[in-house]
C-alpha cells in the first residue's frame, strides 16, 4: 500500500514537472522514480519463468505502466535512472509481461552486464528476439546460452533449426552434438537428412555446371567446380582432366592446384607432380593446413626429410597464428618420439592463440612424459596424469565435439582407475571419431582389461585389427594373453609390438615383467636398459632392472638401483619391501628392519613385506615373532605360499604336530603336488597315530 501511495506521488511529481523545470528538480523526480520502481518490482523473482503472465497485481501493473510511459514522454532511460542489475532483472520480467518489449529489452540488457553467465537473463533476451523476428540477434543470445549449457539438447535442437533456416551448414554439427550425445530423434534425424541431401546433391550440381561448360567453357572456376564433384563422386581420373582443363585457363587457380595435389599424391608412380602442385597451392595459400601437411608428406615420400622440416618450419614462420598447423607439427614431433621439439613448438605459441588440438597435443605429451616417469605405485602416477586431464577437459571446452579430446579424456581417466568416466568419456569419443580409426577401439581394449573382461578385450581389439596391425594392437594382445597366463604368446605380441615401434615404453616394460616370470632374466635387464637408455627418469624400469639383478644375484647393483627407485618415490612399498631382500642377501640384515617397517606402514596389508619382515626374524632365531608375520603375510594374501610352508615348518620343528598338520594341508589346497608339503603331512600323522597308541 505505501508503494501505491509513493508511486501515485512519484507519478503526479513527474507528470507535472514543466519543460524549465531545473535540473535539481529533475534529479530528485529521477530518483523518487527510481525508489518508486524498486519498491513495485521487489516482490518479483529474478529466477522468473520467462514469458510469464500476471507477475504483479492490475494496481502494480498499472503502476508501473504508467511509470514506463512517464519515462518515454520525458525521454529518462535506465541509464539515467542508476537502477541496480537485481531490480533491471525483475524490471525486465515486468514489462515483458506487459509486452512492453523495448523496455523488457533494456532492462534484461542492464542486467546482463552484471550478470553475462545468467541462463534466465539469456533465455529471456532471446526470447525477446523472437518476438521481434530477428534471427541473428536471436543466434546470438542462443549461442550464448549454449556456452553456459553446451550439452542441452534442446537448445542443440533450436540452434539446429535456427541455423538451418538461415542456410548455415553448421546446423549439421548441432545434430551430431545429439547424435554423439545419444539424445537425437526422428525428428533431429530427419533434419539431418535434410541438411546432408541440401549440401550433397551432386548429381544435381553436376548436372548442373555441365550444362554451363556445354554453353561457356571459358571459366576456370567452373572446370575447378566440376573436378571437385568429380573427385566427390569418386570419379579421379575424370576429375583430374576437369582440374587441366582449370589450370590451362588459369595457372593462378590455388584450389585447383590443391585438388591436382590431393588426386596425385596416392600414385606412387605421380609424386613429383604431386609435390609440384602442393607446392603451388601452398606457395598461393590454398588448400590450408591440410595442403600444407601433404607438401610436407611428399618431401617426405621423397626422401627429402631436410627439406620437409624446412617445408614445415616456413609454414609456421609464414602462419604463426595458426593454431591448428602448430597443434599437427607438434603432434607429428610427438609421434617422432621428439618431446622435446613438441614442447617447444607448444611453449612457443603466441599469446592469444589457441585451438582444441592444442590441448589435445598438450594432454598427449603430459600423457607421453607420464609414461616415461612411472614409477608404478599410482601416487606419482596421479600427479602426472592429472595435467594430461586438465589439457583435454581445456580441448573440450573450446570442441565438444572433439573425438580425440574426448578419447583423451577417457585414456586419462582409465590411468587414473577411474573407470565409470572412462567409460562415458569413451561412448563419447566413439560416436564422434570415424569408423576407420581403430584408437577407440583399442581404449576400449584396453578399459575392459582393467574391468577383468577379457572377451570384450578381445573383440575390441579385433575391430581395430579390421583396420591394420600396428605396435599398440600388438601391446593390448599381449596384455590380454598375459592375463590369460599365456606368457610364451604374450612374448610374442610384445616382440611384434617392438618390431613396428622399438621406442614402445609399455610394450618393453611387459615383456620385461614377462621375461623375470618365464626365468629370464639377463633378457629382461638388457629391456631395462634400452628403458633406461629410452626414458632415464621411468622409475618403473629402474625398478625393473633392480629386480633382474636380484634374479642373478647381482645385489649390489641392485640395492644401488633401489635406493635411487626410494629417492624419487619414498612412498613405494614394493621398492622398500626388495631393498631389505638386499640387505639381507649381502649380509646386513640390520639395515633390513627399517625399511620392512616403512613399508608395512604405508601399506599394512602388503604380504610380501611381512614374509620378508618373518624371514628377517627368523635369521636373527626370534621364531615366535617370525610365525606372527608369516601368519600376517597370509591374512593379507591366503595364497602365498611361501609363507604358509614357513607357518608349517616352523609348527613342524616345534612338535605342534596339530597346527603343523592343519599348515601343511594349506600348502597342499594351494600347491597339491608339494612333495615337502606331502612328505611332512605324513610324519605329522604317523606321530599323532604314535601319540594315541
Amino acid at each position: 500500500m505505501d508503494g501505491a501511495i509513493l508511486s501515485h506521488a512519484t507519478i503526479t511529481r513527474l507528470e507535472n514537472l514543466g519543460e524549465f523545470a531545473n535540473q535539481e528538480e529533475i534529479d530528485i523526480a529521477i530518483g523518487d522514480s527510481l525508489h518508486c520502481i524498486e519498491t513495485l518490482v521487489a516482490t518479483v523473482s529474478s529466477d522468473t519463468v520467462v514469458g510469464s503472465e500476471s507477475v504483479l497485481n492490475s494496481t502494480s501493473e498499472s503502476l508501473v505502466t504508467r511509470l514506463l510511459e512517464l519515462f518515454v514522454n520525458k525521454n529518462v532511460t535506465l541509464d539515467q535512472l542508476g537502477m541496480n542489475s537485481l531490480s533491471a532483472h525483475k524490471l525486465g520480467h515486468v514489462a515483458m509481461s506487459l509486452r512492453q518489449y523495448e523496455w523488457a529489452e533494456s532492462a534484461f540488457g542492464l542486467a546482463y552486464q552484471a550478470s553475462p553467465g545468467n541462463s534466465n537473463l539469456l533465455e529471456a533476451l532471446e526470447k525477446i528476439a523472437i518476438i521481434k523476428s530477428d534471427p541473428v540477434l536471436r543466434r546470438h543470445w542462443l549461442e550464448a546460452r549454449m556456452t553456459v549449457t553446451p550439452d542441452d539438447p534442446e537448445l542443440l535442437r533450436s540452434h539446429a533449426h535456427l541455423l538451418a533456416s538461415l542456410g548455415d551448414e553448421e546446423a549439421e554439427r548441432d545434430v551430431r552434438r545429439l547424435e554423439a550425445l545419444g539424445l537425437d530423434t526422428a525428428a533431429d534425424r530427419s533434419l539431418l537428412s535434410g541438411l546432408r541431401a541440401r549440401a550433397g546433391a551432386r548429381s544435381e550440381a553436376l548436372e548442373a555446371i555441365e550444362n554451363a561448360l556445354a554453353e561457356d567453357p571459358s571459366v576456370a572456376n567452373d572446370w575447378y567446380s566440376h573436378a571437385k564433384l568429380l573427385y566427390q563422386e569418386e570419379e579421379l581420373g575424370k576429375a583430374l582432366t576437369s582440374v587441366d582443363r582449370c589450370l590451362e585457363l588459369d595457372r593462378q587457380h590455388g584450389e585447383a592446384w590443391a585438388l591436382m595435389a590431393i588426386l596425385l599424391a596416392p600414385n606412387k608412380n605421380r609424386l613429383k607432380e604431386a609435390l609440384k602442385a602442393a607446392t603451388h597451392a601452398v606457395a598461393l595459400d590454398s588448400g590450408g593446413v591440410d595442403l600444407m601437411m601433404l607438401k610436407v608428406d611428399l618431401l617426405f615420400a621423397s626422401d627429402s626429410p631436410s627439406d620437409a622440416e624446412k617445408a614445415m618450419q616456413k609454414a609456421l614462420e609464414n602462419h604463426p597464428q595458426d593454431g591448428e598447423l602448430r597443434a599437427i607439427i607438434a603432434s607429428r614431433k610427438l609421434l617422432e618420439g621428439d618431446f622435446i621439439e613438441a614442447q617447444k613448438l607448444l611453449d612457443e605459441t603466441p599469446v592469444g592463440i589457441d585451438h582444441t588440438l592444442l590441448h589435445v597435443v598438450e594432454g598427449r605429451l603430459h600423457l607421453a612424459n607420464a609414461d616415461r616417469a612411472r614409477d608404478g605405485t599410482g601416487q606419482t602416477d596421479a600427479v602426472l596424469l592429472s595435467n594430461a586431464f586438465a589439457a583435454f577437459d581445456e580441448a573440450l571446452k573450446l570442441d565438444r565435439e572433439s573425438g580425440v579430446a574426448w578419447l583423451g579424456l577417457a585414456r586419462s581417466n582409465r590411468l587414473l582407475q577411474k573407470f565409470k568416466e572412462a567409460e562415458e568419456s569413451l561412448d563419447r569419443a566413439r560416436r564422434l571419431l570415424p569408423e576407420s580409426d581403430p584408437s577407440a577401439s583399442i581404449e576400449s581394449a584396453l578399459l575392459s582389461l582393467d574391468n577383468g573382461d577379457i572377451s570384450a578385450a578381445s573383440t575390441f581389439i579385433d575391430a581395430a585389427d579390421i583396420h591394420g596391425e600396428n605396435a599398440t594392437i600388438s601391446y593390448v594382445r599381449g596384455n590380454i594373453a598375459a592375463r590369460c597366463g599365456h606368457l610364451e604368446q604374450a612374448l610374442n605380441h610384445y616382440i611384434e609390438a617392438l618390431e613396428y615401434d622399438a621406442g614402445h615404453i609399455r610394450a618393453r616394460l611387459n615383456r620385461c615383467s614377462v621375461l623375470m616370470a618365464i626365468n629370464e632374466p639377463k633378457k629382461a635387464l638388457d629391456d631395462s636398459e634400452i628403458l633406461l637408455d629410452l626414458a632415464p627418469n621411468l622409475t618403473l624400469a629402474r625398478l625393473r632392472r633392480a629386480e633382474a639383478a636380484m634374479m642373478l644375484g647381482e645385489w649390489e647393483p641392485a640395492r644401488d638401483d633401489l635406493k635411487m627407485v626410494l629417492e624419487n618415490a619414498p612412498h613405494h612399498h614394493h621398492a622398500l619391501t626388495q631393498l631389505a631382500s638386499c640387505h639381507m642377501s649381502l649380509k646386513r640384515p640390520e639395515r633390513a628392519e627399517a625399511p620392512l617397517n616403512e613399508a608395512l606402514r604405508l601399506v599394512p596389508d602388503h604380504a610380501p613385506a611381512w614374509h620378508q619382515r618373518g624371514l628377517l626374524y627368523l635369521d636373527w632365531s626370534r621364531e615366535e615373532a617370525a610365525l606372527s608375520d608369516f601368519e600376517a603375510a597370509v591374512r593379507s594374501d591366503p595364497q602365498h605360499l611361501d609363507a604358509r610352508l614357513h607357518i608349517a615348518a616352523l609348527h613342524h620343528e616345534a612338535q605342534r604336530l596339530d597346527q603343523a598338520s592343519a599348515a601343511w594341508k594349506s600348502v597342499l589346497a594351494i600347491d597339491a603336488d608339494c612333495q615337502v608339503a606331502r612328505t611332512r603331512l605324513e610324519e605329522c600323522e604317523i606321530a599323532q597315530l604314535a601319540a594315541i597308541k
